[in-house]
């Protein structure tokens, strides 16, 4: 879970975003990088668009590390990503009611910043809640993805990346990187911090 939720009343402009490429128009100015996605509102349906947007590179993304909880920040490319997201929302016509994200600066950043380009800063409320954040990876939190392959597989640290039901080896108490340690996190109850933000599947971040 590392997205970035907008949420737009009924317009007559649709969206689609998908790794990268519009549906409605040529992209040129867009880095395909960024992988955003947006969901289009039909016509028929309840009346509203959701924006699904990516956060810009961060550290960690670019020197190829397990992030998870870890709060990275942007790089400057990550910087221009968010830039780019935002001119081309800006450029969409869509005008946004409220915004859902997580607690990660990767991503809060990417909000200001998309709100800047768009132009709806001091209109638009912004939810964080931890929740949003990226699923937790464990022990493997700050070691470089192809050293782990090296080191366990390419199949095992492809089961702990993208099987639904299993998580990678937990995090230890002691792991510099543990999110007890960060006080972003002292509400979250005690039953949670023996299994999902010591390392979390897909399905125990759903079913928490």
């Amino acid at each position: 879970f590392r997205r970035v939720l907008f949420r737009s009343g009924k317009t007559t402009n649709s969206l689609l975003l998908r790794a990268g490429k519009r549906k409605t128009a040529p992209l040129s100015a867009f880095s395909t990088t960024t992988k955003t996605a947006a969901a289009a509102a039909d016509s028929n349906n309840n009346g509203y668009n959701l924006c699904f947007l990516r956060h810009g590179q961060s550290t960690w993304n670019r020197d190829n590390r397990f992030i998870g909880w870890t709060d990275t920040p942007l790089t400057d490319a990550g910087v221009l990503e968010a830039r780019a997201a935002g001119k081309m929302l800006r450029d969409s016509g869509l005008v946004f009611d409220e915004i859902h994200t997580s607690l990660l600066q990767r991503s809060t950043r990417t909000v200001d910043t998309v709100l800047e380009e768009i132009d709806q800063k001091e209109r638009i409320r912004v939810r964080k809640h931890w929740r949003l954040n990226e699923r937790h990876y464990g022990d493997l939190v700050g070691k470089n993805k192809k050293e782990m392959v090296l080191a366990h597989g390419e199949s095992q640290v492809k089961r702990w990346r993208r099987s639904y039901d299993t998580p990678p080896p937990p995090m230890h108490d002691l792991h510099p990187y543990h999110p007890a340690t960060d006080p972003k996190y002292k509400f979250v109850s005690f039953s949670l911090r023996s299994s999902l933000i010591t390392s979390s599947s897909f399905s125990s971040s759903l079913n928490s």
